[in-house]
């Protein structure tokens, strides 16, 4: 009588802890320190953005005092992200901040992260993509009149 008892007992825990709902809590961002880039990278553009420029100068608001992490990645040709720029720095009283980022050719991908106390720590991504000084020259050159059509050879 008792080994029922024990298995009836052993048999209703288990049932009770697989039909129990089962909840993973993760780590939620709910202040995550505003960034406000006023000059230099588009958020809200569809695609990529390009230049020809071999830098750019950032601009940008956050709260005072915030650490910005800056880093720059490309992908080779399996695909593996390769850093080529890091830099940390601290915003000054006023929350105003500028940056040069170094660009190579192809598409750029810029992660600033930005952590300020009383804050968590927030991580915005944008991409840039570096086009060749020939591409550039070879625009200038072209001449585009309406209903003229581009011979093909």
């Amino acid at each position: 009588m008792k080994r029922r008892i024990l298995r009836f007992t052993m048999f209703f825990i288990v049932l009770l802890f697989s039909i129990s709902p089962v909840c993973a809590f993760a780590d939620e961002i709910n202040n995550p320190v505003p960034l406000s880039i006023t000059s230099g990278l588009n958020e809200n553009e569809e695609g990529q953005e390009a230049t020809f420029d071999d830098s750019r100068m950032v601009y940008g608001e956050t709260v005072p005092f915030a650490d910005i992490t800056v880093t720059i990645c490309r992908r080779d040709g399996e695909g593996i992200m390769l850093e080529d720029y890091r830099d940390d720095f601290e915003v000054g009283s006023l929350g105003i901040f500028s940056m040069t980022l170094p660009l190579k050719l192809g598409t750029n991908y810029i992660e600033i992260t930005v952590s300020g106390e009383d804050y968590d720590e927030a991580v915005y991504i944008y991409e840039l993509k570096r086009k060749p000084q020939a591409v550039k020259d070879e625009l200038k050159s072209m001449i585009a009149l309406p209903g003229l059509l581009p011979k093909y050879k």
